[in-house]
């Protein structure tokens, strides 16, 4: 069952069931190889791993699992355990062709990941290997082989590397300055200057220099940034920096690109250094502020701030960001409000100041406003995440999804509006579990079952055996009339709670809507045997007697529940509907007036 879900692409119930025929067969290498090819196919490897190596750890030497093993390392980025797997699995299958390729592209990553660490030596090896054994050749390869090569000190090789990635891509500028680069390594400054003339005829803005080694190797960072390659463009910094001696603007370009890779304190660092080397390079100041405060280091964005006006630096800049840092410092919510209010009227709409403004709004419950100032923030910046994650917060204070289930005025709610900021919110990151688990949770709270379906679905993928998550599954999935795919999931819930009576009870009843009415009928008598005193099992076998056409046993089961418990109304209400249907409506009137007394009593001790 579980490998027919995989195949229609229900990844999450398939999951759901390779977990619950593991706890059955726990020894099953089969099981838990077809689970860890489903985590696989979700793009969860690090959830994969474990579960592959207990199918490798009960079929030894199987190659198959190993190759799959082997991807699901690949893809958590253990490159190293990823090539001792698949050499395992090339030298247990040598013919099987797949399983070579994918050796050498575990191969690859390795090396790769080698020449990041600066362990150029054995990565050049391995990417070597690759391109002299079948591995693809392109220019991504050819431009680490470069670069591994370089840093060995081999410049023909390197050269010739670039020259290769450059039939490939012949318009990659970043290929070019490498190949400048290389040339100036060599001492060959002609060629070098033609290089760059070749990049000048496609960029007219790169400037005419007395170019020398280290401004070709600057300029080729600069493409790297250009490009959005963050992590060459650090590397290539390093490398700089390391061969080198210290330069201060080098220090800031790997600063930005370690700010784009989230690396704070690393940018930080770096920043220091190049203030350090120059303290009166303005720009340097702007740089540390920008990183410090998305790194959220108010203290080194207080520093900043002290260097940045000491030189004299963009009034306007600076204000703004001692703004934002006392919004974020400051436990007196009403003067940050004040600050804030008048900075956006100076500053003009900012998205930072804006989105601070919102969150102060919130603080102190001004809701309406605090959502305004969040969608005038998006409006500017469409994906500020924290601004959408303020959204929502502010449509769920103003009661927007509780408002519907209380009965509200229809003007005073609008579950719309939260309904579409969860959906665009996701849209954009849909890995937020917390968010998709809320947004499940209110699709439920205003009865969209099937919605809320696809959410539960989506995050059962994480954990399958969640008790409260399947129950929730299994109820959404009985509002859709998916009374089977239900009916699985509360099956496997009361295998772990077999005295579970309303589970006991929800099973039955979807038994009886796939039309398993003997099995539904069987379950509640074995369990009535068990639990004589529930009135809630004696109410669901007198409905299903009722709906079998067996009255007298429906009215005996129904008075067996109202006389277990005197205060549920609901026997004598089936009991009038019964009474009815037999065409008996002076004892309808009777059964009425018994539920209408118990109603009474209930409204009474809750009033």
């Amino acid at each position: 069952m579980g490998r027919s879900l995989h195949a229609l692409k229900d990844y999450s119930r398939a999951l759901a069931v390779f977990d619950d025929y593991l706890k059955l067969r726990p020894r099953s290498s089969q099981g838990y190889l077809f689970a860890g090819r489903t985590y696989l196919t979700l793009g969860l490897p690090y959830k994969a791993v474990p579960l592959l190596r207990k199918s490798l750890e009960f079929n030894p030497g199987d190659p198959q699992v190993m190759a799959v093993l082997g991807m699901a390392y690949l893809k958590s980025k253990h490159s190293q355990a990823a090539v001792d797997v698949f050499q395992q699995a090339v030298e247990t299958a040598p013919n099987d062709k797949r399983i070579y390729r994918a050796y050498l592209n575990a191969l690859l990553v390795r090396g790769v990941r080698l020449c990041h660490n600066e362990e150029y030596d054995l990565g050049a090896q391995m990417l070597r290997f690759v391109l002299e054994n079948g591995g693809a050749d392109g220019p991504y390869l050819r431009l680490e082989l470069g670069r591994a090569a370089r840093e060995l000190g081999n410049m023909d090789e390197a050269l010739e590397h670039y020259s290769q990635a450059l039939k490939f891509a012949p318009n990659d500028r970043r290929i070019r300055w490498s190949r400048a680069s290389v040339f100036m390594a060599l001492g060959n400054t002609a060629e070098a200057t033609k290089e760059i003339d070749r990049i000048r005829l496609k960029e007219p803005d790169v400037p005419e220099l007395p170019w020398n080694s280290e401004l070709v190797d600057i300029f080729m960072i600069r493409s790297f940034l250009d490009a959005g390659e963050w992590r060459r463009a650090a590397d290539a910094s390093r490398d700089w920096l390391r061969s080198r001696e210290d330069n201060p603007m080098v220090h800031a370009l790997c600063a930005e690109a370690m700010r784009n890779l989230r690396n704070y304190e690393a940018a930080h660092n770096h920043l220091l250094r190049a203030i350090e080397a120059e303290p009166d390079e303005l720009e340097f100041y702007y740089a540390d502020m920008l990183v410090s405060w998305e790194g959220k280091d108010f203290k080194a964005l207080k520093r900043a701030l002290r260097g940045a006006k000491s030189l004299g630096g963009d009034e306007n800049l600076i204000k703004r960001f001692t703004i934002l840092l006392e919004s974020c410092t400051s436990q007196d919510d009403q003067k940050i409000l004040a600050l804030l209010q008048d900075a956006v009227r100076k500053l003009g709409p900012e998205p930072e100041l804006m989105y601070a403004l919102g969150v102060a709004n919130l603080k102190i419950g001004l809701l309406p406003q605090a959502m305004g100032w969040f969608e005038k923030t998006l409006n500017l910046k469409p994906d500020h995440e924290e601004a959408w994650l303020g959204k929502i917060a502010a449509l769920e204070a103003l009661g927007q999804a509780s408002g519907q289930a209380l009965g509200q005025a229809q003007e005073e709610t609008d579950p719309e509006a939260l309904e579409g900021a969860y959906k665009s919110y996701l849209e954009r990151w849909p890995d937020n579990f917390n968010i998709r688990r809320e947004r499940a949770l209110f699709l439920i709270r205003i009865c969209k079952y099937a919605e809320a379906a696809l959410d539960l679905e989506k995050l059962l993928a994480w954990e399958p055996s969640n008790p409260s998550l399947r129950r929730v599954l299994a109820y959404a999935y009985r509002k859709t009339g998916r009374y089977r795919d239900a009916a699985v999931f509360l099956k496997a819930l009361l295998r772990e709670k077999p005295k579970d009576i309303e589970l006991l009870v929800e099973y039955s009843g979807c038994l009886e809507r796939t039309g398993a009415v003997h099995f539904a009928v069987s379950v509640l008598e074995k369990a009535w045997e068990l639990f004589e005193n529930s009135p809630e099992i004696a109410l669901a076998l007198g409905i299903l007697m009722f709906r079998q056409k067996e009255v007298e046993k429906a009215f005996d089961y129904l008075r067996e529940a109202a006389a277990l418990d005197k205060k549920d109304p609901r026997p004598y209400e089936w009991m009038a509907v019964i009474a009815r249907k037999n065409g008996d409506p002076g004892d309808g009137k009777y059964y009425d007036k018994e539920a209408q007394k118990r109603r009474k009593q209930k409204t009474g001790k809750n009033a």
